[in-house]
């Protein structure tokens, strides 16, 4: 591996989960984050092809029904959703119809063409943090003579398909970043030689950690919200011995806050917008009352927040927005992820399905498990499961100011929190960087080590 003071970063807007990917790795970016598939990177007629597989992603995220808009590309999308059992363990080397489809969309389609020219105008390593851009540049021959860039592909969950890996993984150029233990197994049953999976963990935002070797910002959001989710002092209890050694306090205060926050972060592409009227009743008293506070987060579209608004006046609520109710939303998609971030930080629970943001439990934040979508996102839960850093609602949406208060009073909320920091690699972003500038890797066992 060779050493570079930049890296193309890659990636495409398919709802919000390959950009937050590749957000936290701005620093290194030659020409800022490239969203190839956009009318703005990507020239007639290839842009057609990914406006289809837009439509296709957004309409199945929602609803499940999929458009007529070409056997092709439906073909591809139904393929890409089905993850084969990993037990019992098997080789599982064998392209399917999902890699297929992708190859033939690159060699006679001419997808990501006008990416590899653009690639080859710098000679910079690229980091894609979705398949068929790293696929194609590993299929397409080069414009130009000459060596060949490094390419790496960031898998952005817990589990995934055989179209993440082309078709024949061992003469592949790829190497693999990989965000958990789970990822590393899959791509070893996928073909994909051991020296090309690199375990960085997914890379989380700078911003909500510190330092990497510090991790001083990280730490003290994590103290400060698990005194928020312990008013009993239950957790304290039992983890008080651990909790000051590893986050560096000398001492529990006896005082809590009486409030505490809850994120519900709505799918890029729409989804479970319609929970959000049965959370908002659900709540509503508990929010007047200032017991608790409720930050939605509503992405980029404007119908979402649109919709969210008028289930706020529905309700009741309009009065509270900007007190014990805040909203998350801007067009502008930076300015999305920035204004997310910072609303994180003040964050004590984070409700969403479990799509890559089930990897922000590496923050200290429990995630609260909504409804998966795809099997991605079944085998994300699995994960959090896994590693008892997610909890499953405990009544239904319209009850929630009952339960979520109760999973508060248990402790448990704060168990979750604890498990994901000890548990979730959380320094993907530092890994990477320090890959890309000085060449080298150095895994480590723990979540925390650099």
């Amino acid at each position: 591996m060779r050493a570079h003071d930049k890296a193309w970063v890659v990636t495409v807007l398919m709802g919000l989960g390959h950009l937050r990917a590749a957000y936290p790795l701005r620093d290194l970016t030659h020409e800022g984050v490239v969203i190839y598939g956009s009318r703005r990177t990507t020239p007639d007629p290839e842009y057609g092809i990914w406006r289809r597989l837009r439509r296709i992603y957004y309409a199945s995220s929602k609803a499940g029904a999929i458009p007529v808009i070409g056997k092709a590309l439906v073909g591809l999308l139904l393929a890409v959703q089905r993850i084969r059992p990993y037990y019992p363990k098997t080789d599982q080397s064998r392209p399917n119809l999902a890699v297929k489809f992708l190859k033939r969309l690159v060699q006679k389609r001419g997808l990501c063409r006008s990416l590899r020219d653009k690639l080859a105008t710098a000679p910079y390593p690229a980091i894609h943090t979705f398949y068929a851009t790293a696929v194609a540049m590993d299929t397409l021959e080069p414009p130009v003579p000459g060596p060949q860039q490094d390419q790496y592909l960031l898998i952005c969950d817990a589990d995934f398909n055989r179209v993440w890996v082309p078709e024949d993984p061992k003469t592949s150029r790829i190497r693999y970043l990989a965000p958990c233990t789970q990822v590393r197994r899959r791509l070893l049953a996928y073909g994909v030689p051991d020296e090309a999976i690199l375990m960085t963990g997914f890379p989380l935002p700078k911003e909500n950690i510190g330092s990497e070797t510090g991790l001083e910002v990280l730490k003290a959001d994590l103290f400060e919200r698990l005194l928020r989710l312990d008013p009993a002092g239950k957790f304290f209890s039992y983890h008080e011995r651990s909790v000051l050694g590893w986050l560096g306090y000398d001492s529990v205060p006896a005082d809590r806050a009486r409030h505490f926050t809850v994120m519900f972060a709505i799918g890029g592409a729409g989804a479970q917008t319609e929970m959000v009227k049965k959370i908002l009743a659900g709540l509503g008293d508990r929010i007047r009352k200032e017991e608790v506070r409720l930050t939605l987060s509503c992405g980029i579209q404007k119908k979402v927040f649109e919709h969210v608004l008028g289930y706020i006046s529905e309700t009741g609520l309009r009065g509270e927005i900007d007190r014990g109710l805040q909203i998350v939303y801007d067009q502008d998609v930076y300015a999305y992820l920035d204004r997310f971030n910072a609303h994180l930080r003040r964050t004590d629970v984070l409700w969403t399905k479990p799509s890559e943001l089930a990897f922000y439990c590496g923050l200290g934040l429990p995630i609260l498990m909504a409804d998966p979508i795809g099997a991605h996102e079944e085998l994300n839960k699995r994960w959090l499961r896994e590693i008892h850093a997610g909890v499953s609602p405990a009544g239904p949406l319209e009850a929630c100011g009952e339960w979520l208060f109760d999973l508060r009073e248990n402790g448990r909320l704060a168990e979750a929190a604890w498990d994901g920091f000890l548990k979730a690699r959380k320094l993907g972003a530092y890994k990477i960087e320090r890959l890309i500038r000085t060449g080298e890797f150095k895994e480590g066992a723990s979540p925390l080590e650099l």
